[in-house]
């Protein structure tokens, strides 16, 4: 089997997703690049709980073409090769719809608020909102590659949320870290009293991580 080492990563990233409730049987996608030019991502209609290396496809980055061809690939194939071609910095995606950073996408007016902790705005920085599309097609892959600037967590109007990282690990700890930070959002919103990071702080935390200040 073509790169089993690393399709067994994204088959255990993704069955980690569902244990911790990440995503559901069905939904969710992941992908990392491998070797010269290429992509493994996660196929369609298999359980998400129980998915092994042989469920992961393998994509060629520029013309699209499954090398994996007794697999259908997943729906989102299309937005995950945009984004790695927009961002050559991105080694790994992780796309699922967490209850309650799903739930922020679908709110208008409501920020999903990632400067209530140092570690939230350290890790994630700003996600990026993007505007609804239907989810698989090429709108929604050209939408979301040309808004994500140099963000690395993703708000899909009405659809879910995507990280994305330099490894498997770092994008799966910033979806499962924007899913804290969206529930933060909505507990403080409820107790009242927010105090978020103020402005000095987050230039702080800007030259601790060597980001461009917001």
């Amino acid at each position: 089997m073509i790169y089993a080492e690393e399709r067994e990563q994204v088959a255990y990233f993704m069955r980690r997703l569902y244990r911790q409730g990440l995503t559901t049987t069905s939904g969710g996608n992941i992908s990392c690049r491998v070797g010269d030019g290429c992509v493994a991502i996660t196929a369609s209609k298999l359980d998400k709980a129980e998915l092994a290396a042989s469920g992961v496809g393998v994509v060629a980055l520029g013309g699209g073409g499954n090398l994996t061809p007794e697999l259908g690939l997943s729906i989102e194939t299309g937005m995950h090769l945009a984004l790695y071609r927009r961002r050559p910095d991105v080694q790994a995606i992780v796309h699922a719809h967490p209850v309650t950073a799903s739930a922020f996408c679908a709110v208008r007016g409501v920020e999903l608020d990632t400067t209530l902790t140092a570690e939230a705005y350290a890790l994630l920085g700003r996600p990026a909102f993007i505007p609804y599309a239907l989810m698989g097609t090429d709108d929604l892959a050209t939408r979301a590659a040309a808004g994500m600037g140099d963000s690395v967590c993703l708000l899909l109007e009405n659809h879910g949320v995507l990280a994305v990282g330099d490894t498997l690990l770092a994008a799966f700890d910033r979806l499962e870290l924007l899913e804290v930070a969206a529930r933060h959002t909505l507990i403080v919103r409820q107790l009242g009293g927010v105090s978020p990071l103020d402005a000095t702080k987050i230039r702080e935390l800007d030259h601790f991580v060597g980001r461009a200040q917001s």
